[in-house]
């Protein structure tokens, strides 16, 4: 069963340009019309600005030669503070070098776009769809394998697609129609494929998924918890708080105290290895108990 256009990858709603030559601003502003919102700054400043008012976003930067351009040193801070920001970094002709390439790559950088002979409108947007859903889903399935690897066991085989299928669809509601058309199911043969094999139920795996996303968000401190609910499109930021607290018995505030990822992973660990597959009052509010 093909996926329909509704749920290809989105363009990031959200584009800061830093520090990209007008020229290339332009380029991209063509490339994506009126599916991303641009905006161009020059400063670090500006760009932190942008990252704590805007949602669904990526950072695009130019490889810059220079290795004493205030850019470096700006750019590591703001790495610090936003780790998890999608970044594509553009060659410039006359510009850019290998070594400042390589050192970009080193310090974040999710894709790499040659404009030495102009920027192709598809490949902008190739980047950009697969950057965002991309290094963020990553990011978050590396983490759960060395939570189960710590715990000297595997996340189970069975549910390895339906995760990673479901973290790249995080940052919007992932309904159990969804994530089957995503599994390229029926929803009632999704349904029955977790009961025969004793898993939990897709709306379940979804809500985790959804949960890991918000947890990598809410460790970032220059987030606050109202601009995480609306990055992961919750109605309200209450949505986000009662999800929060079904799945870890926490607040969001206790959960970023206490280390938001760690012990969201924990708790995955554990409701997996009891085997728990009760089912949820609804996709977003799960009636899964897990006490620390």
């Amino acid at each position: 069963m093909p996926l329909s256009p509704l749920l290809r990858l989105p363009l990031p709603a959200t584009l800061i340009a830093w520090s990209l030559p007008e020229a290339l601003v332009a380029q991209v502003r063509n490339a994506v019309g009126r599916d991303s919102r641009l905006v161009a700054v020059q400063t670090g400043a500006d760009v932190q600005t942008q990252l704590r008012a805007s949602t669904s976003l990526c950072l695009i930067v130019p490889v810059l030669r220079d290795r004493f351009d205030p850019f470096w040193s700006e750019y590591i801070a703001l790495r610090e503070r936003f780790p998890n920001v999608p970044v594509i970094a553009v060659a410039v002709a006359g510009v850019s070098s290998m070594q400042a390439a390589l050192r970009l790559s080193q310090l974040g950088v999710s894709d790499l776009l040659d404009a030495n002979e102009g920027l192709r409108a598809d490949e902008i947007r190739a980047a950009l769809s697969k950057t965002y859903s991309d290094a963020t889903a990553m990011r978050v399935w590396k983490l759960i394998e060395e939570a189960f690897a710590r715990q000297e066991s595997a996340f189970p085989d069975d549910l390895t697609t339906m995760m990673k299928r479901s973290l790249r669809y995080a940052h919007e509601h992932l309904p159990a129609s969804k994530l089957a058309a995503l599994m390229q199911m029926h929803e009632r043969t999704l349904r029955k494929f977790c009961e025969t094999r004793r898993l939990p139920s897709p709306q379940i795996i979804a809500g985790w998924a959804r949960l890991l996303i918000a947890a990598l968000y809410i460790e970032e401190r220059g987030r606050t918890f109202v601009s995480i609910a609306r990055l992961l499109g919750y109605p309200t930021v209450g949505a986000l708080r009662k999800q929060i607290t079904r799945y870890t018995n926490r607040s969001p505030k206790q959960l970023r105290d206490a280390g938001a990822m760690a012990v969201s992973l924990q708790l995955l660990c554990e409701a997996l290895h009891t085997g728990s597959t009760q089912q949820p009052m609804n996709d977003e509010r799960p009636r899964l108990v897990l006490l620390a």
